[in-house]
């Protein structure tokens, strides 16, 4: 996973702060400066880029593995946010940290079912009251891991 900044800086705060907002908020939070991650992976799952924000005043940077990991693994167990992400779908991700675990998460572009059973009260090592902001960035066209065409 490498880390550089926002390509998306306030396109992030604008289209996820507009997500779901048929449900009641929490008073608003004010956000830093979005980091670009590249996530490099395997297992079939494209590389793809998550631009992340957290509450102001908290320094990103340490928390970078953290809850790059715990965004990774919403992916992994939801196929739906690759797919939507890839037919150029916003997809986005809003959660707060709460006692040491990820509390309410809320969605945009995909089903928070399967995003909220990946993420809901999972344990994660970040400051309590930390709001994140996740926005996800998939290839149009993801290349599936050729099969090998002969043993070594």
């Amino acid at each position: 996973m490498k880390h550089r900044t926002s390509w998306v800086g306030l396109a992030l705060l604008f289209v996820l702060s507009s997500a779901c907002r048929s449900e009641p908020r929490e008073p608003e939070v004010e956000y830093g400066e979005p980091i670009g991650l590249r996530m490099e992976t395997k297992r079939g799952v494209p590389d793809y880029e998550i631009a992340v924000a957290v509450t102001k005043g908290t320094d990103l940077a340490p928390l970078v593995p953290v809850i790059g990991a715990a965004l990774h693994a919403a992916v992994e167990l939801c196929p739906e946010m690759v797919k939507a992400g890839q037919r150029g779908e916003n997809v986005g991700i809003w959660f707060r940290v709460e006692k040491g675990t990820i509390g309410k998460v809320v969605t945009e572009g995909v089903d928070a079912t399967c995003v909220t059973g990946a993420l809901g009260g999972k344990p994660v090592a970040a400051p309590d009251q930390l709001a994140v902001l996740a926005q996800f960035r998939f290839p149009s066209e993801a290349t599936a891991p050729a099969a090998p065409t002969s043993t070594p």
